[in-house]
């Protein structure tokens, strides 16, 4: 199964590639033939068949993704975690490599970010159930709470998302895991998407660059990558 196309979005150095996480049975079961052993494992642990579907296609669609960069099976393709659970990859020796990628899935779709430097990537479907009104308040910093309740009704939960997939986008990107507060991450209300002040974990604003990725209607995602200089 050859990936023919372009990637979704490239800044600089970066490649994104956006996904379906469905596929036909074909597809499903080459996927799960790329995964490795533990892999596998965690699939079966899966309840619903939809759930386990996704894993397995999330997964050997990565495994697909990082073979054009690394010119390897896909099979092959091996990885390390670090202490806080964010993955990396691994030479033939059991070294990291210096490509870099991160993960990030909902729903139906899958956002992967590829590069040569730190980077972390976020996606959100939206999702009827979560209220932003009630979530709000606690991921928001206090300017950008200000700042959403100015808005009309009908734009608060498109900027909700935005918010909040900016936030876990810059946490992925450190590795810092869920200890983060992200309502001391603030970014910007207006113009183009930036960081105004981070926790003392995630370093300086100065070191990241922050994007929002235009998506399709109820979807939204955001790119942090380190910059050059960091």
């Amino acid at each position: 199964m050859p990936v023919e196309r372009k990637p979704f979005s490239t800044f600089e150095d970066v490649d994104v590639w956006y996904e379906t996480l469905q596929a036909g049975e074909a597809e499903y079961r080459q996927y799960g033939r790329w995964l490795s052993e533990q892999e596998r494992q965690t699939a079966q642990r899966f309840v619903h068949e939809l759930h386990r579907r996704r894993y397995v296609v999330c997964h050997g669609k990565v495994r697909l993704l990082l073979s054009r960069y690394l010119e390897n099976a896909p099979e092959a393709i091996r990885f390390g975690r670090q202490a806080l659970g964010k993955p990396y990859l691994l030479d033939n020796n059991g070294e990291p490599q210096t490509l870099r990628f991160n993960l990030s899935h909902s729903g139906e779709r899958l956002l992967l970010a590829v590069g040569r430097r730190e980077l972390g990537v976020d996606v959100e479907v939206w999702d009827p159930r979560h209220a932003p009104e009630s979530l709000a308040g606690e991921i928001l910093a206090p300017e950008e709470w200000a700042h959403w309740q100015r808005l009309p009704p009908a734009r608060r939960r498109e900027a909700f998302y935005r918010f909040w997939t900016r936030k876990e986008s810059l946490v992925k990107a450190v590795g810092a895991g869920i200890g983060v507060g992200v309502a001391e991450v603030i970014t910007t209300t207006v113009g183009a998407a930036g960081f105004l002040a981070l926790p003392e974990s995630c370093g300086l604003v100065s070191d990241w660059h922050l994007l929002d990725l235009e998506m399709e209607s109820e979807v939204s995602g955001a790119l942090t990558i380190a910059c050059r200089n960091r």
